[in-house]
């Protein structure tokens, strides 16, 4: 019998309609992974378990589908190197490497130096400034430099600036769990925005329909706004799917866990709590949206650009849409007690977290 969680799912908010999956996906990222075996990404039987569950190319085609069959695959392949990074990094994070340790202030020290240096790795392979070392930043590299051939130059910086915040985040999470901090969820959910990756695949949603917005266009504060809540909006979701796993590796930084430490109420409390603030991020998210039309006729009266933001917006919303459902059919959410690895079921660090691809060592 599969283990239950230990909450209900509440009844979510969500007004917005399906459209349905990328024609160009084969259902089994053929291309995908054979292109992630080239970067040496999936390392041993532990890693390729964990990348094939969490259904990358799915979760691509669910969430773009409007990008054509080459930009379709560069997605995916850019979506399964940000899951190599996120799991790999995220396992270093939680407190319970010290507790395994007599020497814990030696530990904490040097698992938190061993993240900023990957982190550093990543970082200089994505902004270009230094060639990198290790496979995970090799392919970092690679995809990154695919995606933003050909396109403008503030494009490029606004979505550099963006992954580059993202990789910031590992670095202040452990160093926020090591020093024995905690976020409040006002601190949270703007941290939120960046760890959920979709501050810059709002980005990509420029990407997938082959357009170039204006940078006066991009910026304009309903666009941006649109891009701000619908992250959170899709990263708080995701906390209520992936809270019972994250609460068994001693990962705090989840919407619901915070609500629960917080106002010392049970795990179903906190998952309504939490679920009043995605209706309201939603509301938020669907106000932004309305108010780009005004604010674009302020800006240029070219109807070859209005129509382009409003594919753009309907990619923003078709990215909301899509993680609703993908979470609603992905193993990684809907069986999450029964998710973790064998190896971190045995008290051991899984494999995609201890390899030589960031320089870890088990």
């Amino acid at each position: 019998m599969s283990p239950r969680l230990s909450y209900e799912f509440p009844d979510f908010c969500m007004p917005l309609s399906p459209r349905g999956l990328n024609p160009a996906w084969d259902r089994r990222g053929t291309r995908m992974y054979a292109r992630a075996r080239e970067h040496s990404l999936p390392t041993d039987p532990a890693v390729t378990r964990q990348m094939v569950r969490t259904e990358p190319d799915f979760a691509t085609a669910v969430c773009l589908p409007d990008a054509d069959p080459e930009r379709f695959e560069a997605l995916c392949q850019y979506v399964i190197w940000v899951w190599a990074v996120d799991d790999g990094l995220d396992e270093r994070i939680p407190a319970r490497d010290v507790v395994f340790v007599a020497v814990a202030v030696a530990v904490a020290v040097a698992v938190a130096v061993a993240v900023a240096v990957a982190v550093a790795e990543l970082a200089r392979a994505v902004d270009g400034t230094a060639e990198p070392a290790g496979p995970v930043a090799r392919a970092g590299r690679d995809i990154n430099t695919r995606i933003c051939a050909h396109r403008s130059s503030a494009w490029v910086e606004a979505f550099t600036a963006e992954v580059l915040m993202w990789l910031a985040t590992f670095v202040r999470e452990v160093a926020t769990v090591r020093l024995g901090h905690s976020m409040t969820l006002e601190e949270y959910v703007p941290h939120r925005r960046a760890t959920s990756v979709l501050g810059w695949f709002m980005h990509l949603s420029e990407y997938a329909v082959g357009v170039d917005l204006p940078h006066e266009v991009r910026v304009l504060p309903a666009m941006t706004e649109a891009g701000d809540r619908g992250a959170e909006w899709i990263g708080i979701y995701n906390d209520v799917y992936s809270v019972d796993r994250e609460d068994a590796v001693r990962y705090p930084f989840n919407a619901v866990l915070i609500t629960e430490d917080r106002r010392g109420c049970s795990r179903q409390k906190a998952v309504e709590a939490v679920n009043t603030l995605l209706t309201d991020l939603m509301k938020q998210y669907l106000a932004a949206v309305a108010r780009v039309p005004r604010e674009l006729a302020r800006v240029t009266a070219d109807e070859g650009v209005h129509r382009q933001v409003e594919r753009v917006l309907e990619s923003y919303t078709t990215q909301v849409r899509g993680n609703y459902d993908y979470h609603r059919g992905s193993p990684r959410c809907v069986d999450s007690p029964r998710y973790p690895p064998i190896e971190q079921k045995a008290g051991v660090r899984p494999a995609y977290s201890t390899d030589e691809r960031f320089g870890f060592r088990r």
